[in-house]
């Protein structure tokens, strides 16, 4: 059924990760310098030219594999094993884009200038943190339902 609470959450896993790729992600200002990293590109500024653009499309790939994946992980409420699997699919996604995500914030663009300085994280990078969260909310609601059934097939 769509109606289930776990159906909203995977919606709002999926609406995480389409504001991940639609805001920027971290951002560091300095003394006519700037960096700043957003899900397709690290980029460094020196005054109004780009010293450095270095693509990462990789995350915005992640992304939007996470979002399609909650989404059609919706649909597949007929199956919970299969739904269940699928959502720790996901929070695997969603684990390597953080980790990819900071492994970028921490060795690229930390290190391009002031690293003394750790810069900002935008609030993007906060929405896969929630979006793990939603995520694992989900799956414990899956389990929940699962475990109902088989308590009431085993009753009959």
């Amino acid at each position: 059924m769509l109606q289930r609470p776990q159906s909203l959450l995977l919606l709002l896993v999926a609406v995480c990760m389409v504001f991940f790729l639609a805001t920027q992600t971290w951002h560091k200002v300095g003394v006519g310098e700037s960096v700043s990293l957003s899900p397709y590109y690290l980029t460094h500024m020196k005054g109004s030219l780009v010293a450095e653009n270095k693509p990462v499309y990789y995350l915005a790939l992640m992304a939007i594999l996470s979002a399609g994946l909650a989404v059609f992980t919706i649909f597949q409420y007929k199956n919970r094993v299969r739904q269940m699997l699928f959502v720790a699919l996901n929070s695997l996604i969603g684990a390597g884009l953080l980790g990819a995500t900071v492994y970028h914030i921490q060795f690229d663009a930390n290190k391009l200038f002031a690293p003394e300085d750790q810069g900002n994280f935008g609030i993007s990078f906060w929405g896969v943190f929630v979006a793990l969260v939603l995520n694992w909310v989900a799956n414990r609601l899956i389990r929940n339902d699962e475990k109902k059934v088989k308590d009431a097939d085993r009753m009959r």
